[in-house]
């Protein structure tokens, strides 16, 4: 009966160990920080949103292509 004791005893002490383990690596990992968004622009010739870094700026318009930007550039 001792012996019984003795192991459900172990069992329970190896279980808390892992347990404490457990939760202290999960605090100690990095958690992914939400970046900074970027913001968003329309194109003036065809309407698209796109980010304002993957745009061609042209004074205050931005384009979603050169080719867009050349088009509308000669419409005026």
């Amino acid at each position: 009966m001792a012996k019984i004791i003795l192991l459900v005893l172990g069992l329970l002490l190896i279980y808390w160990v892992l347990k404490g383990y457990r939760r202290r690596v999960e605090r100690d990992e990095p958690r992914p920080q939400p970046g900074a968004g970027e913001d968003m622009v329309r194109c003036a010739r065809c309407g698209v949103h796109l980010p304002r870094g993957e745009s061609v700026a042209v004074g205050d318009d931005f384009y979603c292509s050169p080719e867009h930007q050349r088009e509308h550039q000669s419409a005026r």
